[in-house]
């Protein structure tokens, strides 16, 4: 297991990917514009509409579904998504059917699209290359073909300086950050359009951002009383019961204030915050302390303790014109500091302090685990969904398909491929969250247990087991270094063996039972908003993720809770029985 320590501003790197949100908030926050496939003008004849589409990963079989919301293009003309967009935020969810590739065209910037699945190494057909350069992408972030994609692109075109692409991930992975692109040499500039070059490639859940620089709010009437304490100031509520040392106007909403004050002090702000247009608008702080902020006497961010780096969100509408708003910060133990930022739907954030008030983070050292020629294999807690996993057990293998168990329930948790591991907050100082997060593109599956004993096929499956109904018991090694789980399930011994296949492009999971005879255990391979059987054995969950079974097999697929299940009977005979099964992604 090989510690290597990456260094990075944390404060510059949230700034940047704080108005940052996926597709599916645009209609909270309207920064990104919905633009729907059925709408889009002079759609060429190589591109056809389609309800939903299913590929194959392993062979070149495709079948669509007449109807709108997916575009389906094939080699010939370019798809031309946007035009006058110089300055560009774009989000999209991209398909590619096996050996396929893409360009997508910025004016004469062509970033590479492509099926990469299985190959680790980082070329100029890695998805995500710059065409026509040596830009290459961080690593291979790339899902298995058949599989929907999540693409961001945040890019700045010629103008005030070179274009540079701010920032690109896919799959939630940054793959490009910060470079000053190639001189265009050919394309329209501001237009976006998407070309295939090989087999074929789909589209859908186009929304995208026309940034602006234009100034958006400003402060006035600034008033500031500082008090002071002897300790921390966590509310306030609590600076009634302070003594008021100073208050006064100024100019400018800082933190500079409290030079020359003492060490432990509450401050509170008042004003107006005047915004040029109505409409919906992003609020953030950031600073090192507790916070919080009220706007028109409404609580907009709640009061929390934050260290320098991190943001803290919210969004509001506003009608042109003036609001009264109230800041309240609190000296605690962080490195001090304070920040009030706004955003636009057509503007990336601006600070509304000077930037003396927000002083520069002290670089952390990000400490990610690689395995070197054997697996790393770590305990830890994972954050899974709004809930913290406390029994957690993640592998990251040679090949770089790796996966998070929870040893409480037996749930394979995630799989992920690329790199494996950030532990900074497991033990980077106190390392009080001592959470791992994954480094590579994760597929998330199912945090309840594999394995049920119901007395029919229609009961519902147990959301979580006892420690009556489940145990961990221990793990033993395989020759290879790759832990294998143990459980007691009621009067069940339970093995659990998940482990990368040769080929690098999945994982197969084995769970072995032994056991007194019965016809009531039951295996759920997968649980999903909607299942597709691709091919015989071959299933689709969620276009996020393939399992496969052996296909002599014949598994039940039923509707529970609004959720599609694919369960397998485990029938117990001569004391033993084993299911097994891969996931492919």
């Amino acid at each position: 297991m090989n510690p290597i320590l990456r260094w990075f501003n944390r404060g510059t790197a949230l700034l940047l990917l704080a108005g940052t949100l996926p597709v599916w908030a645009q209609s909270v926050d309207e920064s990104l514009t919905l633009l729907p496939t059925d709408r889009l003008p002079a759609v060429p004849a190589n591109w056809k509409p389609a309800a939903s589409i299913l590929v194959n990963p392993l062979r070149s079989d495709q079948k669509t579904k007449a109807g709108s919301g997916i575009l389906v293009g094939t080699p010939g003309q370019p798809l031309t998504l946007l035009t006058n967009a110089n300055d560009v935020r774009l989000v999209m969810d991209v398909m590619l059917s096996p050996g396929a590739e893409a360009t997508l065209s910025f004016g004469g910037t062509g970033i590479h699209l492509a099926d990469h699945w299985g190959k680790p190494e980082v070329n100029t057909t890695t998805f995500g290359a710059i065409e026509g350069s040596t830009l290459l992408p961080l690593q291979n972030a790339g899902k298995a073909p058949g599989l929907w994609q999540q693409l961001e692109i945040l890019l700045q075109g010629e103008g005030k300086g070179p274009a540079t692409l701010e920032k690109m991930t896919l799959n939630g992975t940054l793959i490009q950050e910060s470079l000053v692109l190639p001189k265009a040499t050919g394309g329209k500039a501001g237009t976006v359009s998407l070309n295939v070059t090989n087999g074929t490639v789909a589209v859908r859940n186009i929304g995208y951002q026309l940034i602006t620089d234009r100034p958006v709010a400003k402060l006035t009437n600034i008033r500031y009383k500082l008090y002071e304490n002897k300790t921390e100031t966590v509310s306030q509520a609590e600076l009634a019961n302070l003594k008021l040392v100073k208050e006064d106007t100024v100019s400018a909403l800082t933190y500079e204030v409290s030079y020359g004050q003492p060490r432990w002090h509450g401050i509170v702000y008042t004003g107006d915050l005047v915004v040029d247009k109505t409409g919906p608008y992003t609020i953030a702080l950031q600073q090192g302390g507790f916070a919080s902020l009220q706007i028109d006497g409404k609580e907009i961010i709640a009061n929390k303790r934050l260290d320098l780096g991190y943001m803290n969100t919210a969004k509001i509408n506003l009608t042109a014109g003036k609001h009264p708003f109230t800041l309240f910060f609190g000296r605690s133990w962080p490195r001090p500091g304070l920040g009030f930022f706004i955003s636009a739907p057509d503007t990336k954030f601006q600070a509304l302090h000077p930037r003396a008030s927000l002083p520069e983070p002290d670089p952390v050292g990000e400490i990610a685990v690689e395995p070197g020629t054997k697996p790393a294999v770590i305990r830890s807690f994972v954050n899974f969904g709004s809930k913290k996993k406390t029994h957690c057990l993640s592998v990251g293998s040679p090949s770089g398909l790796n996966y998070t168990v929870d040893l409480n329930q037996g749930a394979l948790l995630q799989v992920w491929r690329g790199q494996f591991a950030d532990v900074t907050d497991m033990w980077y100082e106190r390392g009080e969250p001592q959470l791992l997060k994954p480094l590579g593109t994760v597929a998330v599956l199912s945090a309840q247990s594999p394995l049920a004993l119901m007395a029919n096929a229609n009961q519902y499956w147990p959301d979580s087991l006892s420690d009556n109904e489940w145990k961990y018991t221990g793990l033993s090694m395989d020759g290879r270094g790759f832990p294998i789980p143990q459980y007691r399930m009621r009067d069940l011994d339970v093995t659990d063996a998940v482990l990368p296949d040769a080929d690098g492009k999945s994982i197969t999971r084995t769970l072995s039972v032994k056991g007194p005879d019965n016809e009531s255990l039951y295996c759920r391979l997968a649980v999903g908003a909607s299942l597709d059987e691709v091919a015989k054995g071959l299933y689709s969950v969620d276009g996020k993720y393939f399992i496969r079974i052996d296909p002599k097999l014949k598994p039940t697929m039923r509707t529970s809770s609004g959720r599609q299940e694919l369960l397998m009977p485990v029938p117990m005979k001569g004391g033993s029985a084993t299911v097994q099964y891969s996931l492919l992604w």
